[in-house]
């Protein structure tokens, strides 16, 4: 693709051609990262929190870049690159519009969820809504693809397990080769930070999800209005004019939400236990196979029965619901679909085998709010006591450490504090900082070492929730990614004291 064509409009192109060589220039790729630089690509140097784009300039120079975007900073060496280098005063925008018109093919319905928990089971929820009425559908986010194989195609894909919205260009490449699969409907997870670096802009979004809003990612917003307001871009910014709206107004924040987006083109459902709400949850109760949701719409009561644990999930499972609905499935089939919807890996997820026969859930709630939500939807379970272990992850929001701290030692029986992902933080540290608000809790450095205190800790009619990892298959130490599944040392472990018993 012509240099002119991807970016015209977007950056300030140079006319003098006999010093710039632009206008015939031919982009054969788009890449942030200097390593995977190919010969005529085009390389973003972006200004970042621990990297500067511009530091890999010459390395990308040195691969074969055919022109390089950069922000709108100063650049004194300019002049000494061989290439184009053209300034934008927000090039990670640029990077998304031109990704866009390098993959333009998208699926024909594309979903995106925002919210700080339950983003992952949504879009997974409606991924199987829509398989189940035998559209073609696929999700993208935190577990990373599922729905379609991606294998044989050209899309980069280093980020796409790693972040729960990939970067725009990943992102944008992975988008087209899932519709040249003939994939028509795509749900996709919209996170904070993902909204505020741009990277779902160019993207055709007819149908945005709200879920809730809580203290998350403090160390990277300054605020709760900064958080909210990198939230509301998906409705105030990306959601195409003419689209739908799907909102929980039970959240503060949802009903702010709703009021802000009020002058847009956009048709909003509103859904939650206020009355006030389109989709009117009357009631969810927890019954011997999972939950059972009343719902009023329309005047028309639904009962709804859900295989699902935890009463949060009935909420995730109506948002994805009432989305499905929104981009044209009927809604006796949306809500119909429901009763067969399964749990997505590491989200309330059952691991049977204890010899006593206690119940052992692992979940990824890795926030107060989660953790909360979690505890509370167990607590009905549990005949015996409800035991949680977690610990916090190292270079992130210090503050709600206590905090999660607290809501355990007031929300379970026992607490088992461990190591989470300390990353380069000093682990005892984190720890520390949970255990002030939980002085009574069991200390055990060792994450696998304090999964299998615990087991050995409950019994029949007890609940264990091993809390904050949830689908993830790696510790992250220091600079290390280590090999650890929560699930997985779960089952090993049981198994282990099966043997033991028996001997």
């Amino acid at each position: 693709m012509r240099l002119t064509d991807l970016l015209e409009n977007l950056v300030d192109l140079p006319r003098d051609t006999a010093a710039t060589d632009i206008h015939g220039l031919t982009i054969h790729g788009l890449t942030v990262n200097s390593a995977a630089v190919s010969k005529g690509d085009l390389f973003f140097a972006l200004p970042g929190s621990r990297h500067d784009g511009r530091d890999f300039i010459d390395d990308a120079v040195a691969r074969g870049a055919g022109a390089i975007v950069t922000d709108d900073r100063p650049f004194k060496r300019q002049s000494a690159i061989a290439i184009p280098v053209l300034q934008a005063p927000n090039p990670r925008q640029v990077m998304a519009a031109a990704a866009a018109r390098f993959w333009p093919q998208q699926s024909g319905m594309i979903a995106a969820v925002t919210g700080t928990n339950g983003k992952t089971s949504t879009v997974e929820f409606m991924r199987q809504i829509w398989a189940r009425v035998n559209w073609s559908a696929a999700s993208i986010g935190t577990i990373g693809i599922r729905g379609t194989d991606t294998h044989d195609t050209h899309a980069p894909r280093s980020n796409i397990p790693q972040l729960t919205t990939p970067d725009s260009i990943s992102l944008h490449a992975t988008v087209a080769a899932i519709a040249k699969q003939g994939v028509t409907h795509l749900a996709l997870e919209a996170s904070s930070h993902g909204l505020q670096q741009y990277r779902l802009d160019g993207l055709n979004i007819h149908v945005a999800g709200f879920t809730n809003l809580s203290r998350d990612h403090l160390d990277h917003h300054c605020d709760m209005d900064d958080y909210f307001a990198a939230k509301a871009r998906l409705f105030d910014e990306v959601l195409s004019e003419g689209g739908s709206a799907v909102i929980n107004i039970d959240d503060a924040y949802g009903k702010k939400l709703v009021s802000r987006i009020k002058h847009r083109p956009v048709v909003v459902k509103t859904f939650g236990t206020s009355k006030d709400a389109d989709f009117h949850i009357k009631q969810i109760s927890t019954t011997n196979v999972g939950l059972d949701l009343q719902l009023v719409y329309q005047g028309k009561t639904w009962h709804i029965p859900l295989a699902l644990a935890g009463t949060f999930q009935a909420m995730n499972a109506l948002t994805a619901a009432i989305m499905c609905h929104m981009s044209g499935l009927p809604l006796h089939d949306s809500l119909g679909s429901l009763a067969y919807l399964t749990s997505v890996p590491g989200r309330m997820q059952m691991v049977h085998g204890h010899p006593e026969k206690a119940q052992i859930i692992v979940d990824y709630a890795h926030t107060p709010d989660a953790l909360a939500a979690a505890l509370a939807a167990l607590r009905p379970a549990a005949t015996g006591k409800l035991v949680v272990l977690f610990g916090c992850g190292g270079d992130r929001d210090t503050g709600k450490r206590a905090e999660m701290g607290h809501i355990a030692s007031t929300g379970a029986d026992q607490v088992f504090v461990t190591d989470d992902n300390p990353r380069t933080e000093d682990a005892a540290s984190i720890r520390a900082a949970i255990i002030a608000a939980c002085p009574a809790a069991i200390e055990i450095a060792s994450r696998d070492k304090a999964i299998a205190a615990a087991l050995a800790s409950v019994g029949s009619g007890d609940v264990l929730l091993i809390a904050g990892k949830g689908h993830e298959t790696v510790q992250l130490v220091g600079n290390e990614s280590l090999p650890f599944d929560d699930a997985a040392i779960a089952s090993h472990l049981m198994v282990q004291m099966q043997k033991e018993a028996v001997q």
